[in-house]
């Protein structure tokens, strides 16, 4: 998908407000039917239930089945949607449905107001959406993947935009700061090389973001990068300086690795997101703590530590006896342990749980307790924050250890 089509998208879908506390969207002729405009306009909302009771109704219509009631006594309730003097409401506690408008007022969300970024990052869909809509009071920054950066500096994107749009537009009235997810898979060669080439690449990347009313961009550059460092991070010292010219920040993701100049790139960019999971070859940990303290360790030296955000795997590697690795969902991971009867171990060394099943397989994961290690270390290092990968994906009980350590 070109850009041009990316601003189309974009006028079909949000033509008719400003996107996510970002730069006004321009107006264009309506397009997208009033219930779609509607229901954006108010998805992600808060509000508060001002009836002793309300029944909550599977349509927006009193001749609905009804489903439950919510009291006056409940925190926390969301907005879905909205049609014809109905809200869809997701409560605290009770269920899911409609109710109608009188019966609730809507609260403003406060900008959360923490010493951390809590970055979630996800691929636009079902369960990134459902994960969102049940924690994103312990998020402060959303940054969904879906644009791609070539060797020439050509951006192009690939998502579905209405999935894109919806939970954009749920993170900005949820108060969180987004950000564009760019993944740079190999070397920009010649991009590096040509001025003209490096001005179009910055025009292109800062147009995207004041066109999708983002707060900035996660450059990830998805390789270890080795002699053309200096080139690529005045590249992004530039792209840097354009965007903070217009209030906006940038993020660089960067693998772990000996051979990159941390502190070169921390001063090209507002933070440096380190990758704790590299590409494997074959079985093993995702991230084994004592290797992650290590380098987290010698790079605080380096560099400010309250310019790193770590970035942690939510998911698993299933390796087949080809060789072959296939990412799982937690959820995924329980599931084929019971199904092949196997007993899951921990890796003291790591501190990481796996199995093994049938002939061959073997699985890595991240849980609650691997991953409550690795945010530790946040907070000991002092780092400026976390960044979870795979929303929808992680161990439901991460979030507890996100709030007592992270949100507090």
């Amino acid at each position: 998908m070109d850009q041009g089509v990316i601003v189309a998208a974009l006028s079909v879908l949000f033509y008719f407000t400003t996107l996510l506390g970002g730069q006004p969207a321009q107006p264009v002729e309506p397009i997208a039917p009033p219930a779609q405009q509607q229901s954006y306009s108010v998805l992600g909302q808060t509000a508060r239930i001002v009836a002793d009771t309300v029944t909550v109704r599977s349509a927006p219509s009193p001749e609905a089945a009804a489903l439950g009631v919510v009291r006056s006594t409940n925190q926390g309730v969301i907005i879905l949607d909205k049609q014809d003097g109905w809200y869809k409401i997701r409560p605290s506690s009770g269920p899911t449905g409609w109710v109608p408008d009188y019966a609730l007022t809507i609260t403003p969300v406060l900008p959360k107001d923490l010493d951390r970024v809590i970055l979630g990052y996800y691929i636009p869909g079902e369960q990134a959406y459902g994960s969102m809509l049940e924690h994103s009071t312990k998020l402060t920054a959303a940054a969904p993947l879906g644009w791609t950066l070539d060797s020439y500096g050509g951006l192009s994107a690939d998502f579905d935009p209405q999935e894109m749009g919806r939970s954009l537009y749920f993170a900005g009235n949820q108060e969180l700061e987004t950000f564009a997810h760019v993944q740079v898979a190999s070397h920009p060669t010649r991009l590096l090389t040509s001025s003209y080439l490096k001005q179009n690449t910055i025009s292109q990347l800062v147009s995207t973001v004041e066109e999708w009313g983002l707060k900035g961009i996660l450059l990830n550059i998805a390789y270890v990068p080795g002699a053309e460092q200096p080139e690529l991070f005045a590249f992004l010292e530039s792209l840097s300086a354009e965007l903070q010219a217009k209030g906006l920040r940038t993020l660089v993701g960067l693998p772990l690795s000996a051979d990159i100049d941390y502190q070169a790139a921390s001063g090209s960019v507002d933070y440096v997101v380190l990758y704790s999971a590299l590409q494997k070859d074959g079985p093993g940990p995702l991230a084994a703590l004592p290797e992650l303290e290590s380098q987290l360790s010698a790079i605080t030296q380096a560099i400010d530590s309250r310019k790193i955000i770590l970035a942690l795997s939510t998911s698993a590697l299933d390796w087949s006896r080809t060789g072959s690795a296939q990412v799982l969902s937690h959820g995924e991971v329980l599931e084929l342990a019971a199904q092949q009867g196997a007993k899951v171990r921990w890796d003291p060394v790591s501190m990481t749980p796996y199995f093994h099943y049938g002939n061959g397989g073997e699985v890595w994961f991240e849980n609650r307790y691997s991953l409550k290690h690795k945010l530790e270390l946040v907070a000991k290092y002092q780092l400026g924050g976390a960044a979870l990968a795979n929303l929808g994906q992680e161990d439901p009980e991460l979030w507890n250890s996100v709030e007592d350590l992270l949100v507090g």
